[in-house]
């Protein structure tokens, strides 16, 4: 996997501030099209019956998501919905629609995953002619950007994967 620098220019992050740090290359998304054609290419089964599938997996999924059930998938990880809240000053002042902000669907991947990714080689992908990338206090564009980690330094985050469900 390719990995790019970019500098933090997010002040609110005072330890990460001015430094830099590397950020996941994508090479481009893949649509359900893309991936019923690879399931295709992989199973015995023709790609308009896989498309037909994965568009009823995905509207189920959705489905259970948002009434609050996490979804196990097998060999991938756990995938959940997860508030963020604001604080009440008591338990029974909280107020569920005043109270929580938003909602990110997160995936948990499971312990084969971990071990897969600790093992993936990562090279740098930088073209010195092209502006870097620049993480400022006004970004919230859902990407990694340096977070405390809780050991005492900062590192770019990307242990959530956090996707924000238009909450």
């Amino acid at each position: 996997m390719k990995v790019t620098p970019f500098l933090n220019k997010n002040s609110k992050m005072a330890k990460a501030y001015g430094k830099w740090f590397m950020r996941a290359k994508p090479y481009g998304a893949l649509d359900m099209e893309d991936l019923s054609n690879h399931i295709a290419m992989d199973s015995k089964v023709e790609r308009t019956m896989v498309s037909q599938i994965t568009k009823a997996v995905v509207k189920q999924m959705k489905e259970l998501l948002m009434n609050g059930h996490p979804i196990r998938i097998p060999h991938l990880g756990l995938l959940k919905v997860q508030v963020s809240t604001e604080g009440a000053e008591t338990k029974e002042a909280f107020n569920a629609g005043k109270h929580v902000k938003n909602a990110h669907l997160i995936l948990v991947p499971t312990t084969e995953i971990k071990e897969e990714m600790r093992k993936m080689k990562f090279e740098k992908d930088y073209d010195p002619t092209k502006p870097y990338d620049v993480v400022t206090d006004d970004d919230d564009d859902g990407g990694e950007t340096p977070t405390n980690n809780g050991d005492g330094g900062e590192t770019p985050s990307g242990e959530s994967g956090g996707f924000d469900l238009g909450n």
